[in-house]
């Protein structure tokens, strides 16, 4: 690849909020989506957390994240990160399908509820 295709390929990645330097832990095998209480009885919210233990607060507690913030979450390396995919694509078209706020879901109906 040239240095003018790079060049390319990293507009056409900042014109989409993509930046290749930078890894996006929702394109990780680690990030996984669990189920939340929202303390509302059979209602939940979904939350994402690093399976590798990456995600720590300042005292050593894991960290876990809103699910609508996903895409948000990047870093600029990581020695666990095993990508799922080309990550353009998939954070462009997550970031279509992700919900625009925190929602809860019920147990088992899987009705979704907008707050």
């Amino acid at each position: 690849m040239n240095q003018k295709e790079t060049f390319t390929e990293t507009k056409t990645l900042e014109k989409n909020n993509v930046t290749s330097e930078k890894i996006y832990c929702a394109n990780c095998v680690h990030c996984k989506l669990v189920p939340s209480p929202a303390g509302i009885q059979d209602q939940f919210y979904l939350r994402v957390r690093c399976a590798a233990g990456k995600w720590k607060k300042k005292l050593g507690e894991e960290k876990i994240h809103k699910y609508f913030t996903v895409t948000r979450r990047c870093i600029d390396s990581c020695d666990a990160y095993e990508p799922m995919g080309e990550t353009e694509e998939f954070i462009k078209q997550l970031k279509k399908d992700l919900p625009s706020k925190d929602e809860t879901y019920d147990r088992f109906t899987h009705e979704t509820y907008q707050f």
